[in-house]
């Protein structure tokens, strides 16, 4: 038979599976402005039956119910839906920081307005075809050092700006590595208090929205993908590699790289094997510090390098006001005191490169004649494996065939015709490595062309080969050390300025191009303070490709890298807002899902209220029946 109490217990349980979905509703309500949390439903499910099948079971009807109980609290949540959402925020974070620092950079030239390098440089250009048309006044001259000294700033300005961004970036990619520990270490704890409830029987679901909320904060800084195939360990991977599993975390640590000027890499600490980076805010910061920030430096200190040593070429040949020659325009500081271009590449003291920038040929040469020669020059590949590189030349090509065959093939040397009629050869950005910019790696003819036909090497073959790898091999060329210029200091931009012979006296500036006295085929002896010849040589180089490996003129060259950046600026931009609707509309999704509507709790606290009111109502119902039952015993 049956309790007399049964009926009262039945009620009990009621109360408490209503009072607990109440609890449960309030709970929900109270998160509703709370993006990180998920809707939490309430799972009532009917009691163990009072008797089950089996021979000494009671002579009665079975299987007779025991109300109601909480099976689980369950949290609403679409893992498909947050796995997208992982994986997009990967890509939005990337995006994201790249269209900040590439803003930046927009930012830093400063571009157009009357305070930038292009609109110095124009001024510059028209100083000097102003004085060209009255090199005897003093006044002209000194408009156009003004505006060489303006211009020279500009690009120090501008170059120092795009240092610091550089370094901002290399900060910050350790400061992004120190977050990820610390995502990772509080991913960790909550594993572990997670499986400590869990083990209880409990259902931790808001820690479960907090360990959540931390894995989505990290996916927008470095790629990272869930592993939950196993429900007692979380697994968080990066590339594959684990960073938390379970309770078990595995750090990463920002570590000085001297293979790339001390900038951090990111490398597992204990093994301090390279991290594979493959998204997220991290490789924005790599990519735009390593690849548009070096880029975007060494393309200034290319144009600065390259404009002085041109400008100064043309100079050095020219007479000054007073009658002086052979004087710089610009300052130029080679990377080594040696005069033979020795240079300590590695810092540990000893010299071990020949460092060259320029050779210029002795012979002055007709560039559209047929060369009728035959051989190879081999070159140096520009990349960090420095593989020998041939190309061929025939009888029937030109030196401007010629020429052309060697800037096509990008080895890092440039080939050119200078204002002398002579081919010129000089050391273009490195590849791979920022301190080898502006190096002539190696030159090597099997042949005559830069022997007897140029007049750049003694001798031909191996034997007579330059090679930028030992020191000394400035000998390799013909003596004649004017037409050598040796690799300016690391980061010309940082250091351009006016020559002091200019600066301090504005006579020295070589407007005039003299006139050969003796037949000597050189211009050896002023031409009087009127001629303006020379300067107008320097005017001209506006209008000249002398950007050879780009094969463009100063100006052109400074406008594309500024479309460039500008291209760039508008890809990230773009990549950015389309993230974000993608993003809006996943989270929107999801909201959908895991949201709190609050109509919706509204109406099941009501009918949870009902439902409590209604076994209290049974349980005093019961009451009274035993209070009848009592009385009847009395």
């Amino acid at each position: 038979m049956n309790s007399t109490f049964m009926g009262i217990e039945i009620g009990k349980k009621g109360l408490s599976s209503h009072q607990q979905a109440l609890h449960v509703t309030g709970h929900n309500i109270s998160n509703a402005a709370n993006k990180e949390y998920s809707r939490q439903r309430v799972i009532i499910t009917a009691a163990d039956p009072l008797y089950v099948p089996a021979l000494n079971r009671s002579n009665a009807a079975g299987n007779i119910g025991q109300g109601s109980i909480v099976s689980t609290v369950e949290r609403i949540r679409d893992a498909f839906v947050d796995d997208r959402i992982v994986v997009e925020k990967d890509v939005l974070g990337y995006w994201k920081t790249k269209s900040d620092f590439i803003y930046q950079t927009e930012i830093i030239y400063n571009e157009p307005s009357d305070q930038s390098v292009r609109n110095r440089l124009d001024e510059l250009w028209r100083g000097w075809q102003e004085l060209s048309k009255y090199p005897e006044e003093r006044s002209t001259r000194e408009v156009t050092k003004e505006k060489a000294v303006n211009l020279s700033n500009e690009v120090k300005h501008v170059y120092r700006q795009l240092y610091d961004l550089q370094q901002n970036a290399n900060r910050q990619i350790a400061h992004t590595v120190e977050q990820i520990n610390v995502y990772a270490y509080e991913i960790r704890d909550l594993n572990e208090r997670i499986l400590k409830a869990e083990a209880l029987g409990d259902n931790p679901n808001d820690l479960k929205d907090r360990r959540d909320a931390l894995i989505e904060k990290l996916s927008e800084i470095v790629n990272i993908s869930i592993g939950r195939s196993d429900k007692d360990e979380l697994i968080v991977y990066i590339d594959g590699e684990n960073l938390v599993q379970g309770e078990v975390v595995h750090p990463l640590l920002a570590l000085q790289d001297p293979e790339n000027n001390g900038y951090y890499k990111v490398v597992w600490k204990g093994t301090e094997t390279d991290v594979s980076i493959k998204g997220g805010s991290l490789l924005a910061l790599i990519e735009v510090r390593d690849q548009i920030l070096r880029d975007n430096i060494n393309s200034i200190n290319a144009f600065a390098v390259n404009l002085a040593d041109l400008m100064n070429e043309v100079h050095r040949d020219g007479f000054g006001r007073n009658g002086k020659t052979n004087i710089d325009f610009f300052q130029y500081i080679n990377v080594s005191d040696n005069v033979e271009g020795n240079h300590d590449l590695n810092n540990d003291g000893i010299s071990d490169v020949t460092a060259i920038f320029k050779v210029s040929g002795s012979h002055k040469i007709d560039a559209s004649a047929a060369i009728g020669i035959r051989g190879t020059l081999t070159f140096l590949s520009n990349d960090q494996f420095e593989i020998e590189q041939q190309i061929d030349y025939a009888e029937t090509d030109t030196i401007n065939t010629v020429m052309k065959k060697i800037n096509d093939a990008k080895l890092g040397v440039a080939a050119y015709i200078n204002h002398n009629g002579e081919v010129a050869l000089k050391g273009t950005i490195s590849g791979h490595n920022d301190k080898k910019n502006f190096m002539i790696k190696h030159l090597e003819d099997s042949g005559q062309f830069l022997v007897g036909l140029t007049g750049i090497l003694k001798q031909s073959g191996v034997q007579g080969s330059f090679d930028y790898r030992r020191i000394n091999d400035i000998a390799k060329f013909l003596p004649d050390r004017e037409h050598i210029t040796i690799t300016p200091r690391y980061n010309p931009a940082a250091y351009m300025a006016v020559s002091d012979a200019v600066m301090y006296d504005v006579d020295n500036i070589a407007a005039s191009k003299g006139k050969d006295i003796g037949g000597t085929g050189d211009y050896n002896t002023a031409n009087g303070i009127g001629d303006g010849s020379n300067a107008l040589l320097i005017a001209n180089l506006r209008h000249k490709n002398v950007m050879i490996d780009k094969n463009t003129t100063f100006n052109d060259y400074y406008t594309s890298l500024i479309s460039r950046i500008g291209a760039q600026g508008e890809e990230a931009k773009d990549r950015t807002e389309n993230q974000q609707t993608l993003l809006k509309n996943l989270v929107n999704l999801r909201e959908s899902i895991s949201g709190v509507n609050l109509d919706e709790e509204m109406s099941a606290m009501i009918a949870f209220q009902h439902g409590y009111n209604a076994n209290a109502r049974m349980i005093s119902t019961f009451d009274k029946m035993l209070e009848t039952i009592i009385r009847m015993g009395a």
